[in-house]
């Protein structure tokens, strides 16, 4: 996990941390009480609000459980910790992550159209969504460290998160 991503606040979404969710496959054995089974969501953000994260039309999580410093955009692949409410489809959100994150330096904006650009013709980024230093505006050819996660970006694989100018 990326340095500037650790961490996760566990809070509740409407209050309640639940969400009704469609099961996908239900291998639970109901055969008595016992303590639910933490498990881990691999999934594609469709939308972001201002309160939430969608990975479907129905599923959505709070943004005050994502992993300090990640704000999710859509596009992004996120690990979610979640465990079933026994005897439901109900399922308790713990912490959500980017699915895989990592860190590149010296590397050169090789493009720019309006807010968005692309890093080493490989690495989507956009101002919308990107921490830079206070003063700093990206510009074609500037060599930057950055840091990126997994995202499904037009025809890129990687969405950067934070830029820093060498």
């Amino acid at each position: 996990m990326c340095p500037a991503l650790q961490g996760a606040a566990a809070a509740s979404f409407d209050h309640e941390k639940i969400i009704s969710v469609d099961i996908l496959c239900d291998d639970t054995d109901n055969s008595g009480p016992s303590e639910p089974e933490t498990r881990i969501l691999t999934a594609c953000v469709t939308f972001v609000s201002t309160e939430a994260v969608y990975i479907s039309k129905k599923t959505c999580f709070s943004l005050d459980i994502v992993s300090e410093g990640f704000i999710p955009f859509k596009g992004d692949w996120l690990a979610v910790e979640y465990s079933l409410l026994p005897g439901t489809s109900n399922i308790v959100a713990h912490s959500v992550k980017p699915m895989a994150c990592r860190h590149v330096e010296k590397v050169r904006i090789t493009n720019l159209y309006g807010r968005n650009g692309v890093i080493d013709n490989e690495i989507f980024f956009t101002k919308d969504s990107l921490n830079i230093p206070d003063g700093y505006t990206p510009q074609m050819g500037d060599l930057v460290n950055v840091v990126m996660v997994e995202s499904v970006q037009f025809c890129y694989v990687w969405r950067a998160i934070s830029i820093i100018p060498v």
